[in-house]
């Protein structure tokens, strides 16, 4: 009886049902679409790569049973990463189009129902992609594994869509296809070498012009070649080397010598080879017993360590050593004329000196410009470098100092400590100081000058642009030693007898008209003396010291200081001597109307000037 009542229970529940209107039957809910589950679980970039090929939405959705392994959104970030892709376009391009993306979704769908609860312990399934995924399940759970051997995890199984069911895993699985070589930047990133990379993107436009050009092979040195050329250089870091190769330009000169216009694989390769780079100039490639050596102009070797690293448009082989090409650095000389130091070059014309310091094995030169010479011409009263050399007592004074500006070794203002002593060609010390405000040179007199422009690198040193003419501790002679070389003799014994010599020697600043030993012969002979003690005798000495002192004027005239024409001037004897110059010539005329030819002008002495005269200049008397 009671089953009877269930029985009849039941059936009535039925037939209520089946009585219902059909306008309050909506039917059985249905399962979503395959982007509407991934839209629901938040796989937005999922959708968004799966709407970005043409058509596979449809196709999707036009199965008739599928079941997807559905990427999460750090899926797909980690992928980016892993293919270096900032963005989902980045990543089509990185695996090589929209059909390799197209390959990789496929490989994400089975066109069959898998739930979890189907799944054997190891299981082998083909996808859209043609390609065979291995899935396994375990008490850990759901792992499938791709073509490359990764491995994703299951993180939310068995979510029902309309025709099949989603599996949402933690890795983007990658099938077998045919990703793009990389780029020159791409490989020497994957292997490390980013000092190469930095010193590509120093010169503008370089790294461009490598990456379109139609075919090269790169013979790319690790970061430690280049910090073993950071040492040859006594360089600190890229830019320091840029500095003492030359600048830029010999950079990409550098560059370029590590560049062929041409692919050449290790099996391309005969036992000896020689290519022309991009600088223009040769290397040697040899092979031997398996081994690829590099030789550049200089002889110095370096061996492939990575060969056949394929790239977009060539090869790369890594190497252990930097090769340098001729960099053609200016001499002394050319980098004086590019920085329009006009003036040195005339000093050191006239001094000599071109061949000796082009060929010094290693130098530093404190360049002054031409506005440093100027205020030096001008300190020294001279209209121009003739004039100045013969105030400062000619070329052998000049070479002083000009050697005085050259440091026989190579001193780069990286090189500099904050205090330097440098010994130069003249033999006398130099101070160097260097700070965050510049580096100043200190002459023997403690005159300053700053460097205007540092570090221009030339063939054998270096050159820095200074803006003073540094000055070294030079010796004129005095008027005693300058009339001894001048063999005076007579002279010489006249100012002793007058004891005048201590007076000339402490005089500030003087002229002397010397007479030759001649002029004082011919003095003595008009006079009717036999010697000089004879003359003293005859003048008396107050007469003598007269006459000596009207050879001297108490101010410094070098011929070039006296205007054309005739001119009187005070001596120490107190009474005015003529002084004419007439083009080249200087004459002199004394009290009594003799006039003597000056025979040796602008012998420079230590507080003046001497001109030697062929005649005795008599005062009053």
């Amino acid at each position: 009886m009671t089953k009877l009542f269930k029985y009849f229970f039941l059936g009535s529940i039925f037939l209520s049902i089946l009585s219902c209107d059909d306008e309050d039957y909506q039917g059985p809910i249905p399962y979503p679409t395959l982007m509407e589950a991934a839209e629901d679980a938040g796989l937005t970039t999922l959708v968004t790569a799966v709407r970005s090929i043409p058509g596979l939405e449809a196709t999707l959705q036009d199965q008739d049973q599928i079941t997807v392994f559905a990427p999460t959104n750090d899926a797909f970030a980690n992928a980016l990463q892993e293919f270096g892709a900032t963005d989902l376009n980045g990543l089509v391009e990185k695996v090589g189009g929209a059909m390799n993306v197209q390959t990789v979704l496929g490989f994400h769908v089975v066109p069959s129902k898998i739930f979890s609860r189907n799944l054997q312990d190891i299981n082998y399934v083909n996808t859209l992609a043609g390609q065979a995924l291995k899935i396994e399940k375990s008490s850990q759970g759901v792992t499938i594994t791709d073509y490359a051997g990764n491995t994703s995890r299951v993180i939310q199984a068995d979510v029902k869509i309309e025709n099949g069911v989603v599996h949402v895993i933690d890795q983007v699985l990658i099938p077998s296809i045919e990703l793009p070589a990389p780029t020159l930047v791409e490989a020497a990133t994957k292997y490390n070498l980013t000092t190469l990379i930095t010193a590509v993107t120093a010169v503008d436009g370089l790294a461009e012009s490598l990456l379109s050009a139609d075919q090269i092979t790169v013979f790319a040195p690790t970061n430690e070649a280049f910090a073993a050329a950071l040492n040859d250089f006594n360089a600190s870091s890229l830019d320091e080397l840029v500095v003492k190769i030359g600048g830029v330009e010999n950079l990409e000169k550098v560059l370029g010598f590590h560049v062929v216009p041409a692919v050449a694989f290790s099996g391309d390769l005969n036992a000896s080879n020689t290519f022309t780079t991009l600088s223009g100039q040769e290397i040697m490639v040899e092979v031997s017993g398996g081994t690829v050596t590099v030789i550049d102009q200089w002889g110095r070797t370096a061996q492939v360590v990575a060969a056949d690293i394929e790239i977009a448009n060539g090869v790369v082989h890594v190497l252990n050593g930097m090769m340098l090409p001729d960099l053609m650095l200016p001499n002394v000389v050319e980098a004086a004329q590019a920085a329009g130091l006009t003036t040195l070059i005339d000093a050191v014309t006239a001094a000599g000196l071109g061949n000796a310091l082009l060929g010094a094995e290693a130098m530093t030169v404190f360049a002054p410009t031409n506005d440093a010479f100027a205020a030096a011409l001008e300190a020294y009263d001279a209209d121009n470098l003739d004039q100045l050399v013969t105030k400062i007592g000619g070329i052998e004074n000049l070479q002083t100092i000009l050697g005085f500006h050259v440091v026989p070794a190579v001193a780069f203002s990286t090189d500099l400590e904050a205090t330097n002593t440098f010994t130069t060609l003249a033999g006398q010390d130099l101070t160097v100081m260097a700070s965050s405000s510049g580096v100043m040179v200190t002459d023997a007199w403690g005159n300053s000058a700053q460097v205007v422009v540092a570090d221009v690198a030339i063939e054998n040193g270096v050159v820095h642009v200074i803006d003073g003419v540094l000055l070294p501790e030079f010796s004129l002679p005095n008027v005693v030693e300058a009339a001894t070389a001048a063999n005076l003799n007579i002279l010489i014994q006249a100012v002793t007898a007058a004891g005048l010599g201590q007076t000339l020697l402490d005089a500030e600043e003087m002229t002397v008209f010397a007479p030759t030993d001649q002029a004082f012969m011919n003095l003595l002979t008009d006079l009717g003396a036999g010697s000089l003690e004879e003359l003293v005798n005859m003048i008396g000495l107050d007469g003598v010291q007269k006459t000596l002192g009207f050879h001297v004027v108490p101010a410094a005239a070098f011929s070039f200081d006296l205007v054309e024409g005739t001119q009187m001037v005070p001596t120490l004897a107190g009474e005015e001597l003529t002084v004419t110059k007439s083009g080249s010539g200087v004459t002199v005329t004394d009290a009594m109307g003799n006039t003597y030819n000056v025979v040796a002008a602008d012998v420079a002495i230590e507080n003046g000037v001497v001109h030697v005269i062929d005649g005795v200049l008599l005062p009053t008397l």
